[in-house]
Parts: structure tokens; sequence; C-alpha cells
């Protein structure tokens, strides 16, 4: 007899339960029954899935709990605890909204940049606490030459679709921000795949999930 999966048996925390089942989900998808608990666990995560899996969610859900649940002293401005990374300006503001939807229970912040709109904003809340920030490299990479966005205190990186990111050129800018954010960190690289969802564990840090771009997720 095979016991059914749910969002409570992963050991998520209470206000984001609470977040998900006002969503209307109580099951998770079997991608995210897979990553969920080894990102939880601290292990490193390689992903691969279809649209319409879950897959933000997968990286988003257990992120908001770590974060949540570890102590921090004094957060500063501008200095986030965990930083994603995007090729697009429209897959970051789905993250961050999946980000915000399953976090609105949660005492964390977070923001998300792109460029092509007006920086002075992002100056201005990059002047308040931000525990998540959700970006595209190249306009992370104006603040860090700005010293506008402080990445000492990241806690954990997702490249969210970095095959992507390789393939439109962001080898560089992905490279600069890795020089400068602190070696001891959960890290994720996901990347896209067509077939059925797979999950790979290796030593050493954190999760994230694939996705396909452009593409809202149907399950949360």
């Amino acid at each position: 007899m095979t016991t059914e999966i749910t969002f409570s048996s992963l050991a998520l925390a209470e206000p984001i339960l609470r977040a998900i089942a006002e969503a209307g989900y109580t099951t998770p998808t079997p991608i995210q029954a897979q990553a969920i608990p080894q990102v939880l666990a601290g292990g490193d995560l390689l992903a691969a899935a279809q649209t319409g899996t879950g897959k933000t969610a997968g990286f988003t859900l257990p992120i908001l709990h770590q974060l949540s649940t570890r102590a921090v002293q004094a957060p500063k401005p501008g200095r986030p605890r965990c930083l994603i990374l995007v090729p697009t300006r429209e897959l970051a503001a789905q993250v961050e909204e999946s980000v915000k939807t399953y976090g609105k229970y949660l005492p964390l912040t977070s923001m998300v940049m792109f460029g092509g709109v007006n920086i002075n904003p992002q100056f201005k809340a990059l002047k308040s606490r931000v525990d998540i920030l959700v970006s595209t490299p190249g306009r992370l990479l104006d603040h860090m030459g700005q010293k506008t966005v402080d990445l000492s205190g990241i806690e954990i990186l997702v490249l969210d679709e970095a095959d992507r990111m390789l393939d439109m050129g962001f080898i560089r800018d992905i490279k600069k921000v890795l020089a400068v954010v602190p070696k001891q960190r959960q890290t994720g690289a996901p990347q896209y795949h067509g077939g059925d969802h797979r999950t790979n564990a290796a030593p050493g840090a954190a999760g994230a999930q694939a996705r396909s771009a452009g593409a809202p997720d149907q399950a949360p």
C-alpha cells in the first residue's frame, strides 16, 4: 500500500502550508515530492521537468522554509540572503510572484530586478531589507557596479534556467556574480528537459528546479 505524499508530510513551516492551502493545493507533484526534501536537507539538486509540473514551487517552497527557520542577526539594507538569477524579465516576474504567494505569511521580503525599466525605484528598494532577490544578470551587474547591492550575505543561490542563460551569452555575467557571492552557500543550477521529470542529488549545497521559458506553471 502506497502512502500519499502531502505538503504537510514534507515538513514545511506552517505559514507556508497555510499559503499553499489557500492557493488550493494539498498534494505535491512528483517533481516537488522528490525535490523539496532534498533541498530542505541542504543537498545540491539538479532537476529537469516539463512545463506544468510545478517546478518553480519546487525551489521557492523549501527556500522560504530555510530562510524563515534560520536566525539572522541584524539584517542590512540591500543585502539579500537568497539570489535567484533568471534569463528574462518575464521569468523574473513569475518567480517573484511565486515567492510572494507562498511567503505571504512569513516575515520575509522579496524584490525583483530587471532591465528595460527605470533603475531609480530599484535603488530605493535596495535601501530597505531584502531577503530574496530575483534578478536578471545584466541588471544585477548594473547594481553591483554602482555598489547598491551587497551579495556578501547570500546563503542560497539559484540559477533558474541556467542552460538558457548560457545559450543567451550570460556566462561572463554569471562568473562575475559567482566571484562575489560567498563560497559557503547552497546552490542550484536547473535546466529545462522536454521529457519526463528527473532529479539528481549531489553533496554540497542547495536546490533549484528547472522550468520552461515563458510559460506559467499549472501546479504550485
